[in-house]
């Protein structure tokens, strides 16, 4: 498989293979929020613990204001910016109650040397300007894959979208493997 996933689903494409290495034959993970590896790292920082102890609080109904924060915490929001002024804003807001799915990211766990087992080429993504434990978990990840290569795009933490042209010429060359 040439899996490419973002965010929720690059985390659960990076479980699948893990699960599944010989399956794969390139993986593009664009922001996993496999939070698993700080801590398999090490401490999460306050930084991070606080992000952590935030995704913990997204259950139930998702309100707007949870949706705002969360896309601060992601990193879709620069310093000044507001969510509710975001063009995608009214595109969000449907779609925020599958934020309940951060508890899981959160108490999910696996081991660093699992890593080791994935032999195929994996490219990973980050945005410039995401959240800072999104970069750290890359920066993790790719210590401990034997064949990872980082690439880093404008756009937050939607590089994919944002550098859309120089996103796809990226895994274009990526994904061609003799």
């Amino acid at each position: 498989l040439d899996i490419v996933a973002w965010s929720f689903g690059a985390f659960t494409s990076l479980d699948f293979a893990l699960d599944h290495p010989d399956r794969i034959r390139t993986l593009t993970l664009i922001e996993p929020p496999a939070i698993w590896s700080l801590r398999e790292a090490g401490p999460l920082d306050a930084e991070t613990t606080k992000t952590v102890n935030f995704f913990e609080t997204l259950q139930g109904d998702i309100t707007e204001d949870m949706l705002a924060s969360f896309l601060r915490e992601a990193g879709f929001l620069k310093q000044d910016q507001q969510a509710r002024e975001l063009p995608q804003w009214q595109q969000w807001v449907p779609f925020r109650q599958s934020l309940r799915n951060c508890p899981a990211v959160v108490s999910h766990r696996d081991k660093l040397d699992r890593l080791h087992h994935i032999q195929a080429p994996v490219l990973l993504v980050k945005g410039t300007g995401s959240a800072p434990f999104l970069h750290r978990i890359i920066d993790v990840l790719a210590a401990q894959l034997p064949n990872a290569r980082i690439v880093e795009f404008p756009g937050g933490h939607a590089p994919h979208i944002v550098s859309k042209d120089r996103f796809l010429a990226e895994l274009e060359n990526f994904q061609r493997i003799p």
